[in-house]
């Protein structure tokens, strides 16, 4: 106590670096050193209760205090169980946008300091649907590295990976971290229909994570089986604005198909095949690569008496895999080439199917021209985004086809070679040399052409 006297006597004729004028964060940063841990706490423990709905404090200039605990955690947050106790106990009573982001981030801070003990203190709960400790559940299943750390140490110790056997459905833990660590267990797959809940759950964490699991569990052709009944979240899943989640449902997608027998598989092979082309361009190599992947496989699968319902899809696929013959990733291109040879097979093409597997692309986009004249309206309108595309083969494969397709087009009146001289013009102004010259080079031959055309018609 004397101690304590002495040291907040000398605080009197400190120079603090604060002023009245500073926030509250600063204040917190220059006065926190002149505090005894217990001090620290309980300033922690205020601005908690600070931050409820009911609360007449201020709650920037609670979080202000928390924003500086969380820039010197190991400083600040010295008592886990005690803050932890406080934000369970607050947390049901904090609802405003600002106060509950700021809670959020002490959480996360929190649980990275968390004990083993002190996660089995907060596995041990059994909460209903909306309660706190299930809120708490969900901002820590939200973070990957937080819940990367808690899955570990339930994985790492028996009695903690047991103790936890009966969450509610929505957030079964246990269940969760053997998804993580694919330890699936026989019993959890008796039923596969109860992972609907996560397939379906708001948090794109939990949907990761059983998705995850399945990739595991469907390599075995049994288990890729039973999780059939699993096809339409999985399917909804590739529509999941997270990248990761659309990734991992391709793959089990995959294996999925890959071991259903072709009677059950034709019937979503159908389904799939169109929700599979806009990935075909997707920023993401690996999601290019394995959606390209997958459709040769989907196409693979389908019956022959339901191939007149594939058709169409399968024609709208050639084109994109053509032009990603020439994609930068290597794995990409050479999944285009091998799926556009699976196609041309579907079709009957022999020569797309022999330019394909050796690799002749110049000479794709001629045949497939040539093939079937009747699409090459289509075909122009198809290439057209490629114009756009960030890798500049793509672009140059675009502007390339657009000039040979253009010789093909039934109607060469001079509406339709404006009509497509319009559509190159921006390429004219490429960022890189070789587009640009061969736009204008393309542009130039188009019109040549068409006035001998022209001249041609007028000679008696």
């Amino acid at each position: 106590m004397l101690y304590y006297a002495v040291r907040h006597k000398k605080l009197e004729y400190a120079k603090l670096p604060f002023s009245t004028t500073s926030t509250p964060c600063e204040i917190a940063k220059g006065f926190g050193g002149h505090l005894f841990p217990d001090e620290r706490l309980d300033i922690i423990l205020t601005a908690l209760e600070a931050l409820q709905d009911s609360s007449i404090h201020d709650k920037q200039g609670a979080c202000s205090v928390l924003d500086a605990a969380l820039e010197d955690p190991f400083y600040w947050l010295k008592d886990v169980p005690k803050t932890m106790e406080c934000i369970r106990r607050n947390l049901g009573s904090i609802h405003t946008a600002l106060a509950r982001q700021c809670l959020d981030s002490l959480l996360l801070q929190m649980t990275k300091k968390m004990s083993r003990e002190e996660v089995k203190n907060l596995l041990q709960f059994s909460p209903p649907r909306d309660s706190t400790d299930l809120a708490m559940w969900e901002v820590i299943l939200a973070m990957p590295q937080t819940l990367e750390r808690v899955l570990n140490i339930m994985m790492q110790d028996l009695p903690l990976r047991n103790w936890c056997t009966a969450v509610t459905k929505d957030t079964c833990i246990r269940r969760l971290a053997m998804l993580a660590q694919n330890h699936i267990s026989e019993e959890d797959f008796v039923n596969p229909v109860h992972l609907q809940s996560y397939l379906r759950h708001p948090r794109p964490m939990m949907r990761f994570l059983v998705l995850k699991g399945l990739c595991t569990v469907s390599e075995s052709p049994e288990k890729a089986r039973e999780i059939q009944v699993l096809l339409p979240d999985i399917l909804e899943a590739l529509q999941d604005t997270n990248t990761d989640v659309v990734l991992k449902a391709l793959l089990v997608l995959k294996n999925v198909m890959a071991h259903v027998e072709r009677r059950k598989a034709s019937g979503p092979a159908l389904q799939l095949a169109e929700k599979l082309l806009p990935f075909f361009d997707h920023e993401s190599s690996h999601m290019r690569e394995h959606s390209i992947c997958l459709f040769q496989t989907v196409v693979e699968a389908v019956l022959r008496q339901r191939k007149k319902e594939m058709k169409r899809t399968v024609h709208r696929s050639l084109l994109p895999l053509y032009f990603h013959m020439r994609d930068q990733s290597e794995s990409v291109a050479k999944a285009s080439g091998e799926a556009l040879a699976v196609t041309a097979e579907f079709l009957r093409c022999k020569e797309l199917k022999r330019l394909a597997q050796t690799e002749q692309t110049w000479r794709i986009g001629e045949c497939l021209l040539q093939q079937d004249r009747g699409r090459v309206e289509e075909y122009l309108q198809q290439s057209q985004p490629y114009l756009q595309a960030t890798q500049t083969d793509l672009r140059l494969e675009a502007v390339r086809f657009i000039g040979l397709a253009a010789r093909y087009c039934e109607d060469q009146s001079e509406e339709k070679l404006n009509e497509i001289l319009s559509v190159l013009q921006p390429s004219e102004k490429d960022p890189e040399p070789m587009v640009r010259s061969l736009a204008v080079q393309t542009t130039l031959i188009l019109t040549s052409r068409h006035k001998q055309l022209l001249h041609s018609d007028s000679v008696p």
